[in-house]
């Protein structure tokens, strides 16, 4: 195979920084290869690939230093998909695609829906893209770079936004993808599960923007898995094992830690004492003229954590800015503190209830990110030593310190979602709303923040999180809150949700990997039976 692109001794600095985000980087990708690109937070995995991909220095200003060796006939996939969309609706934006590639009007339709339905995304094609979700806006920017037909695909972090079940799709999309004679893809990726295993290379950076290994999957999984810890990254489940192994082998280590895992959340006891300090009443909400959430009930007591899944599109989102008071209910109420939340002046109910955005981009207002963090203590006039030490706290607690006086805009973005979390935090409200905190997050990012959101938990805040992941919910939520088709459709403890395999198939939901296993294990054991029995007869 012939190089195709890459870079020697390259070094990356943005004008606002000291440091340069990539350091002395030489790598070489040969045409048809898939690479997965690993690092923590902040370490350069996205410029990167600006660079190969002619972004930087082109589009985004700074200084670059060494060689790269570009390709024409390249196509990228954003983080965030709304930077990549410049028209109104689905069909036109992959109509747009197309037209790059001069495909014939008359061809168009028959090419879109073939995309769409390659992509997993089932809507009208003339549906406008501000009523997509983010998972459904993701779905249609890889529809839009599939249109194109590059020979080398750039991926940054394209499931971030989707749930499992359809980041399995969308991996399985990829996959096929990928297998097309002369494909090249280099993807940034965060969850590693349904992607590692067919990838050819595995690149690691450390933080300070240098590759600390690079090679075979199973070969850079083995050896530098502390290293990898270390940098945040979150671990594969089963590779480099096999499945059948864990499941044949009474005496597999990995089969053991899961066993163990179960019988922890089997056992575990869980009481909340009924406080009531959030009801949700027969609630409805529409959007133009179509209900997305209908009749919601449900209690939210002090120092209780719940979490909301679903599909993407399932209001997950709605129902978050509904509590939050940002959306209108066409029908029933919520009561916060006993009151109508219709009766709280804004000024009033924000110092109590605090809402983290999907986008956090969204919430920011200020130059600097001291200012940021700072800023509702200054709306609430405080006293400038005690925002000052507050600011500051939350700074060191988000490992934030060293950006302070860089603008939010210009932050990494899993430190965007950091900050996004920790101006939340300043006023100590007595309820947490947050889309996706985990979103872009590297794991130990992830953990810490999930820590600091636990402690504030145990101190009498109650949390309602929107989430993607299934280990969170395991782990953290005492109360797990499925939204299907408008209704919500189960609210108990996670281990009833996840225990019970039909529930969640019926659901689309795909539980943590230890009840996985004891189901298959059960089965295993059935299959066994009964073959035993129709020996036997």
């Amino acid at each position: 195979m012939s190089s195709l692109l890459g870079c020697n001794h390259l070094s990356v600095r943005f004008l606002e920084d000291r440091e340069p985000v990539l350091q002395e980087v030489t790598l070489h990708i040969n045409q048809g290869e898939k690479v997965l690109i690993l690092g923590p937070s902040g370490s350069g995995k996205s410029t990167i690939l600006s660079v190969l991909a002619g972004i930087i220095p082109e589009h985004i200003e700074a200084y670059v230093s060494g060689e790269v060796i570009r390709r024409k006939g390249t196509g990228v996939l954003f983080q965030n998909p709304d930077t990549q969309f410049c028209m109104q609706h689905v069909d036109e934006e992959i109509a747009f695609s197309l037209e790059n590639r001069k495909v014939p009007r008359e061809e168009m339709d028959a090419i879109i829906f073939e995309l769409l339905e390659k992509v997993g995304l089932t809507i009208e094609p003339h549906t406008p893209i501000a009523n997509l979700s983010g998972g459904m806006k993701q779905r249609l920017a890889l529809a839009c770079l599939l249109a194109l037909e590059p020979e080398v695909l750039f991926l940054d972090e394209p499931t971030a936004q989707l749930d499992p079940a359809g980041r399995k799709e969308v991996f399985e999309v990829m996959k096929d993808t990928a297998a097309g004679a002369g494909q090249t893809m280099i993807m940034v990726e965060h969850v590693l599960d349904g992607c590692i295993e067919w990838m050819d290379r595995v690149i690691l950076f450390n933080k300070k923007g240098q590759i600390i290994a690079d090679g075979a999957p199973a070969m850079v999984v083995k050896q530098y898995k502390a290293e990898m810890r270390e940098a945040g990254i979150w671990l594969p489940q089963v590779f480099p094992y096999k499945w059948e192994d864990i499941i044949q082998n009474e005496n597999h280590s990995r089969r053991r830690e899961l066993i163990k895992a179960y019988e922890r959340k089997r056992t575990m006891a869980l009481e909340i004492k009924p406080d009531p300090i959030l009801e949700v009443n027969n609630l409805t909400a529409a959007y133009l003229k179509e209900n997305i959430l209908e009749n919601i009930e449900l209690t939210v007591n002090k120092g209780e954590w719940i979490a909301v899944i679903g599909n993407n599109g399932a209001g997950k989102s709605t129902f978050l800015k509904l509590i939050a008071h940002l959306k209108k209910s066409q029908k029933g109420d919520i009561c916060f503190h006993g009151k109508d939340l219709k009766k709280w002046k804004d000024r009033e109910l924000y110092q109590h209830l605090g809402f983290v955005f999907q986008n956090p981009e969204l919430q920011f207002i200020t130059q600097t990110v001291f200012d940021e963090i700072s800023f509702s203590g200054i709306q609430y006039q405080w006293e400038k030593a005690a925002i000052h030490k507050r600011t500051t706290e939350l700074l060191q607690e988000f490992g934030l310190e060293p950006y302070k006086n860089k603008h939010p805009f210009t932050l990494s973005f899993g430190q965007k979602r950091r900050l996004s979390v920790a101006t939340m935090l300043l006023l100590d409200q007595d309820i947490l709303l947050l889309d996706e905190p985990t979103f872009g997050q590297d794991a130990k990012s992830s953990h810490d923040l999930l820590q600091v959101l636990e402690k504030r938990k145990k101190e009498g805040t109650s949390i309602i999180m929107v989430t993607h992941d299934m280990d969170i919910v395991d782990q953290y939520a005492d109360k797990v809150v499925v939204l299907q088709q408008k209704n919500l459709v189960f609210a108990d403890q996670p281990y009833s949700l996840f225990s019970n395999q039909e529930l969640c198939k019926r659901l689309a939901i795909i539980p943590p990997i230890h009840y996985q296993l004891i189901a298959d294990l059960k089965e295993a054991e059935d299959n066994q039976k009964q073959r035993v029995l129709s020996i036997t007869t």
